[in-house]
């Protein structure tokens, strides 16, 4: 069998991070459906918990002891709610208030933040060669972007629309960081599965007056499939690709993947619900690969002399 990490070349290690950009790129079609009939954050809360159940599977099948540390318990609690929670309640009313456009630009900063926070704590080595490749991929991010009709940023009216989807990419990048720095006495399933349960337990908690007092029958099986979709998918089995992928390869390298959903989802939407596509879009897409690959071979000749991870 592969091992997940292999020297040069395409691994496999990258063959999972693009299943996991992907997958992030189905989901903003796939929960299009959802969002049509479901509060954003019932949807969310119903997203995670379905998440949850899928890790706690997973790791009662895969470990045999799942307790954990009163300090691990302090430092997932952290995660789940303050990382994951405040990114996602950002996130949603961001969006809500911008354009898709200028969320998929600010969305695809995180990388930056990511290796400016890795360089800081010292997790990782930075070196020129690496932050060419993340602005590279920022720019094709930006190319699909304006490539397309319509206002790209939104005016001023989606001013704290922007503010508050760039919050959501701080809080995106301190959970990547996290994951690098709780993992050295966690297994990737057992953080996942803890750090994912809280933030259930926290969205449940904002949500029980629609839990309780909702008409469930009101909502179509598409909704319930989009729900099902995404906590099984993008939330249950990628982010433990994910967080894999973080202890493997390091954050940095980790997170410039994330720029690649939003492509991925113009492609879809192209394919499936005949929206249109340009290419000005297509050539940024394109960008957003050679960013990819420019990042993974600086990492590689990094490691190469014997100074990243």
């Amino acid at each position: 069998m592969e091992s997940f990490r292999s020297k040069g070349g395409f691994s496999s290690t990258d063959f999972f991070l693009l299943l996991v950009s992907l997958i992030w790129g189905l989901n903003y079609v796939v929960a299009k459906v959802s969002l049509r009939e479901m509060d954003p954050l019932l949807f969310t809360a119903l997203r995670f918990v379905v998440g949850a159940v899928i890790c706690w599977i997973i790791l009662l099948m895969r470990e045999k002891d799942f307790r954990i540390t009163k300090r691990q318990f302090w430092h997932l609690f952290f995660t789940g709610i303050i990382a994951h929670g405040i990114n996602q309640i950002t996130f949603i009313y961001g969006v809500a208030r911008t354009t898709a456009g200028a969320a998929s630009i600010i969305l695809a900063s995180p990388p930056i933040w990511v290796a400016l926070l890795a360089a800081f704590l010292k997790l990782e080595k930075v070196n020129g060669k690496t932050a060419v490749g993340i602005f590279i991929s920022f720019l094709g991010v930006s190319l699909v972007v304006m490539g397309s009709k319509g206002t790209v940023l939104g005016g001023t009216d989606a001013l704290w629309g922007n503010v508050l989807v760039f919050i959501a990419g701080i809080f995106w990048s301190i959970y990547t960081i996290m994951v690098r720095v709780y993992l050295k006495d966690l297994s990737i399933i057992k953080f996942t599965t803890y750090s994912i349960t809280f933030t259930s337990i926290f969205f449940m908690a904002i949500t029980y007056k629609q839990m309780i007092n909702g008409d469930w029958s009101a909502y179509s099986a598409e909704a319930w499939y989009g729900v099902l979709f995404s906590g099984i998918f993008v939330l249950g089995i990628s982010y433990i690709l994910w967080n894999t992928a973080i202890q493997k390869v390091g954050p940095t390298r980790t997170a410039v993947y994330a720029n690649l959903p939003p492509f991925i989802s113009i492609l879809v939407g192209w394919f499936q619900l005949g929206e249109m596509i340009t290419g000005i879009q297509l050539i940024g897409g394109l960008i957003v690969l050679g960013g990819l690959i420019y990042v993974r071979k600086a990492k590689e000749a990094l490691a190469t002399a014997g100074i990243a991870e």
